[in-house]
């Protein structure tokens, strides 16, 4: 018998990694690169070539692909960060993204809110046209919610193109909008370099929540301080040396 009354526990079903490779959309190869690493646990073994794997290894597959796609984390943080997690205790594996998911930044931004706005309105609003509208939203330069309409901060992106616009950065100069992918690139670039050299300092210390969020409001708030003096100490260099 399995069990009876009260103490009957149901016993998890197992799965080989074809099972589990389908389930969770990540090749087999992958799978025991991360058993490897030791960011999964060994499978049970029946025989020398034959493993089964429990449901929890799909939960943990998911949150792994879950923080190096919305994170960009390295695999040796992820390691670290779902070491002391019970991911066989439901719930423990949305923590972590819960955690990671909460704005550190919330008072880094303008404190001056303004009403989301659709697409004609942020046409209307900057004098921007649709066509380099279109363009931004085309570049995920600004993106609309799920009803279609765009934050605080992306339409103070538009406001700062349309302001280009009028300082002369126009199509008679053969400017466009797709031009700004460079700086798009570079800043994605920078951001995942700064997200890797930070959590690799902090994420052994001993160090709660709050004073986390502290730490990085105070980080950004220097960055995006010195970021704009760099840039134009760059420009003046490189201006001179065509001199």
């Amino acid at each position: 018998m399995k069990g009876s009354g009260s103490n009957f526990m149901p016993e998890k079903k197992l799965m080989k990694m074809k099972d589990l490779s389908e389930a969770t959309g990540v090749s087999s190869g992958t799978i025991r690169y991360y058993i490897q690493e030791g960011l999964l646990p060994k499978p049970v073994k029946t025989h020398k070539n034959m493993a089964y794997y429990d449901e929890s290894y799909i939960e943990r597959i998911r949150l792994i692909k879950q923080l190096q796609k919305s994170r960009y984390l390295p695999l040796d943080i992820i390691k670290k960060m779902i070491a002391d997690m019970d991911l066989n205790k439901e719930g423990d594996h949305l923590k972590i993204l819960r955690e990671i998911e909460k704005p550190s930044y919330e008072d880094v931004r303008d404190s001056e809110q303004v009403q989301p706005m659709t697409r004609e309105e942020i046409i209307t609003h900057t004098g921007l046209s649709a066509s380099d509208v279109d363009a931004m939203i085309g570049m995920q330069m600004i993106t609309p919610d799920e009803n279609g309409r765009f934050d605080t901060e992306c339409i103070r992106i538009a406001e700062i193109v349309g302001e280009m616009r009028q300082t002369g950065l126009t199509a008679e100069f053969d400017f466009h909008v797709e031009h700004l992918q460079t700086h798009m690139d570079l800043v994605e670039f920078m951001a995942r370099k700064e997200i890797d050299l930070f959590t690799r300092r902090v994420v052994d210390r001993e160090m709660s929540q709050e004073r986390l969020n502290t730490l990085v409001r105070n980080a950004v708030n220097c960055i995006n301080s010195m970021l704009p003096i760099i840039h134009f100490r760059m420009i003046r260099k490189i201006s001179e040396e065509y001199e």
